[in-house]
């Protein structure tokens, strides 16, 4: 899957493979019963037969249906966090309900910048200005009292934002 064709948020689900039929994603998970007996035990990810055009409307459809969801706990908004998350058997699906991995194949230079001005937001976070960079970044959350420097990746002409620190960090490479 290209990084084009990703509808954000992305979720993950974890280091197993979910098993896909018929439009249904879902994990079979093993467990011991009351009389310690195994037991499996089917939780639904996504069910694109299910009405919604995102996958939380489907979700919220097949709750309302008693059936049993798989935990969903990390939402991911940004692509530097996709990034940090992604590890060689991580698994994702985005609100379109499409399962994928994220393969780390390019290099890029990992910089820190000083902090020119922190620009409100509507809604949650704000807009980062850094130094020497022309273009600004929508961060999730404020920086810290301490933190007046922000790292970027930075490959080829474009800046990724990859989040806040306190002193200036010497620059270092990073697999995205």
């Amino acid at each position: 899957m290209n990084l084009t064709e990703i509808t954000w948020p992305v979720f993950k689900l974890g280091e197993r493979e979910p098993q896909q039929r018929d439009g249904v994603v879902y994990y079979l998970v093993n467990y011991v019963d009351e009389q310690n007996q195994p037991a499996v035990s089917f939780k639904v990810v996504d069910d694109k037969s299910v009405p919604g055009a995102t996958l939380g409307l489907r979700r919220l459809q097949l709750k309302s249906q008693d059936e049993k969801l798989f935990a969903i706990r990390t939402a991911v908004y940004f692509l530097a966090d996709l990034v940090k998350l992604a590890k060689s058997k991580t698994w994702f699906i985005d609100s379109s309900g499409h399962v994928f991995q994220y393969r780390k194949t390019l290099r890029a230079k990992l910089t820190t910048k000083k902090i020119k001005q922190v620009l409100p937001a509507d809604g949650l976070g704000c807009v980062v200005e850094l130094c020497g960079i022309s273009s600004r970044f929508k961060c999730m959350r404020h920086p810290g009292e301490f933190e007046s420097y922000a790292r970027v990746l930075q490959h080829g002409m474009g800046f990724i934002f990859y989040g806040f620190c306190e002193k200036l960090e010497p620059d270092s490479w990073r697999m995205v």
